[in-house]
């Protein structure tokens, strides 16, 4: 039932340096942009447990390839094999304080793999400092306990009865009466060796004849040679007795399936306490069985899984204490707290983003995404090609308390939101300026439509009614008899800017908005780009507009 609580990760591969304490957490997702190290610490996991003696290693698997520093990983390990806890094995490299009235499974021992420029792997458990104790070597068998198994791109011998394979792991576990693998690989090669039909090999014996004189006339006594079945050296090798369903080996299915098949042998094995190491778990599966693996996995009570991926599937099925994001160059992993909760659940992009545009609503949303279309059109690129990803903070004070969060697990952030409750959300807001994030509001006392609306020239007021019944018709939206060419006849400041007030109290009727839907907020940024050259310089939003493409990388 090991489990890993906390890794240790020193000049290997991408990653200069990186520390995490997991605690009893059973299910890790690691989750981040590509070429984060998400996958490099399951290598580093991998590594530390393997119970292969000869893992080679290159000039490629250290830091900036610089060999003058070697690499260092250490496992702190929960939950132990009883087996170690032998006072002839590392009874007294546990790592428990030694007044401490330790219970049965907290034991703890760190596990060290060093690597220096030799490029020889070297395994020890530390001692505990003040024992003044030698570090103890562990061998690959006493490794092999921790049953850890690494499943990346698929590799057909997991199917096969090597000692390196879970299905051998998983078997021997399940294996009570006494019997071993190796006991009915040896009866195997008997029964073979014994049914074997020596006609079938006569051809074989062709040149044994003179063979034969040759071996006498040097002295040999021989009686009789022929081609036979050597048990030591047969064909039943572990890789060669393998999983098949009916009579098709396992290794011939599809991409899909082998994966799941491979994962189904992990899962068991957790359930003997096995570690678990899938990369990219979503590879060659389609999104439902995503879903039912994921909630397979987090179910996991005894083994420990740890997966990387870029499913918004797993995101979603995943507890968020499960979810713990990996940023390059960063000597910590960031665990999402409860707090983000409500964002992973409605918003679960996020977490694969570089930027995030935190919108208060549904409007701003869909006014972002329209300004989205528009730079597709005029600058030939996208928010998505500079991994920035809209999210919907769903009023109140979400907007700034997403950005701070989310800023401090090391994504950049900002605000794109109204200010109409700038008096309630001061505090918010200065806490959220405090950590240099961009903040695009409206004026103080704006709501989103207001704004919109008394920035935009007058003669695109009356597309805004006129379009507004004829795109929503859902919405019941109703005016007052011949308001269009009201709209239409003033000509005088006075009475447009009364018209304007008029709108924007009809638009914003509590039960009866306008635009407080995606689709609303994407008619109103699709007005809003048709004015564009016209709307004022000085105008907020527009100005909110061309800094907020600036912040993301698309305007200089």
């Amino acid at each position: 039932m090991s489990h890993i609580k906390k890794i240790q990760i020193k000049n290997y591969r991408g990653i200069k340096e990186l520390s995490h304490d997991f605690d009893n957490e059973k299910f890790i997702v690691l989750i981040g942009r590509g070429d984060s190290g998400k996958s490099t610490i399951l290598s580093a996991i991998n590594a530390t447990l393997s119970p292969s003696w000869n893992l080679s290693f290159s000039d490629l698997d250290f830091y900036n390839q610089d060999t003058s520093q070697p690499i260092e990983i250490e496992l702190t390990i929960k939950e132990l094999p009883s087996d170690l806890l032998k006072e002839s094995k590392f009874g007294f490299y546990l790592q428990n304080d030694l007044d401490e009235d330790c219970k049965p499974g907290e034991e703890q021992i760190i596990l060290k793999l060093t690597v220096d420029k030799t490029l020889e792997p070297h395994w020890v458990v530390k001692a505990r400092p003040e024992t003044n104790n030698d570090d103890k070597p562990i061998s690959g068998s006493d490794r092999a306990l921790f049953a850890v198994n690494f499943i990346s791109d698929y590799t057909d011998n997991q199917f096969a009865y090597n000692r390196q394979s879970p299905l051998y792991a998983l078997t021997k576990a399940n294996l009570t009466d006494g019997s071993t693998i190796e006991h009915v690989k040896a009866e195997l090669i008997r029964a073979m060796a014994s049914s074997v039909d020596r006609d079938k090999l006569a051809p074989l014996n062709a040149p044994f004849a003179t063979l034969k004189q040759t071996a006498e006339k040097l002295g040999l006594n021989v009686s009789d040679l022929c081609a036979h079945i050597d048990i030591k050296e047969n064909p039943y090798t572990g890789n060669s007795i393998a999983l098949h369903d009916d009579k098709l080996p396992y290794r011939l299915h599809g991409k899909g399936s082998k994966r799941l098949m491979s994962i189904a042998i992990q899962t068991e094995l957790t359930k003997h306490g096995g570690i678990v190491l899938v990369d990219e778990l979503e590879q060659g599966l389609e999104p439902d069985r995503i879903v039912t693996l994921t909630r397979i996995l987090k179910g996991t009570n005894k083994g420990q899984v740890f997966i990387t991926t870029h499913s918004l599937n797993v995101v979603l099925e995943a507890e968020y204490s499960n979810l713990f994001i990996v940023n390059r160059g960063s000597d910590a992993l960031c665990r999402v707290d409860e707090d983000l909760d409500a964002c992973r659940r409605s918003n679960p992009q996020a977490f694969f983003a570089r930027k995030i545009i935190c919108c208060e609503g549904k409007t701003e949303m869909g006014f972002i995404r329209a300004i989205d279309s528009w730079v597709r059109a005029k600058y030939s690129t996208s928010l998505s090609s500079k991994g920035v990803v809209i999210v919907n903070s769903n009023g109140g004070n979400q907007m700034y308390t997403f950005a701070r969060k989310l800023h401090n697990m090391g994504y950049t952030t900002c605000v794109f939101a109204d200010d109409d409750k700038f008096s309630e959300l001061a505090n918010e807001k200065r806490k959220t300026e405090e950590l240099d994030i961009k903040l695009f509001l409206c004026e103080k006392g704006n709501c989103f439509e207001k704004q919109f609306i008394g920035d935009l020239p007058w003669k695109f007021i009356a597309n805004i009614v006129q379009c507004t019944q004829e795109n929503f018709p859902n919405d019941n939206i109703t005016l007052p008899d011949g308001y269009v060419d009201k709209i239409n006849e003033a000509n005088d400041e006075r009475s447009q800017s009364e018209i304007r007030n008029e709108i924007i109290n009809l638009s914003i009727k509590k039960g009866k908005e306008w635009f407080k839907h995606i689709p609303g907020g994407e008619f109103l940024g699709s007005i809003f780009v048709e004015a564009y050259n016209e709307i004022k310089d000085d105008a907020v939003l527009k100005k909110n507009v061309i800094a907020l493409l600036k912040w993301c990388g698309i305007t200089e």
